[in-house]
């Protein structure tokens, strides 16, 4: 049996995660659910290699981002 994961995501938050393409930890402002589109949402899960993952709009490159292990995220008020 696979176990659930739940977590509180707030819509708007500053996300911190350590980026392989930029080998540092990073902080983005994200949001959880598309801008101009509130039905396509991100999603947390944990992959089959057993790593948590959480799919995100970056608001600051306008596009979905995907983090994975060691992240940090914060609501934005």
């Amino acid at each position: 049996m696979k176990a659930q994961t739940q977590i509180d995501i707030p819509e708007k938050f500053y996300i911190t995660y350590y980026a392989k393409k930029h080998q540092k930890f990073i902080t983005r402002k994200g949001q959880y659910s598309h801008p101009d589109n509130i039905f396509a949402e991100g999603k947390y899960y944990i992959s089959q290699k057993g790593e948590p993952c959480f799919i995100y709009w970056d608001l600051d490159a306008e596009g979905w981002r995907q983090a994975t292990w060691a992240m940090s995220i914060k609501e934005r008020v």
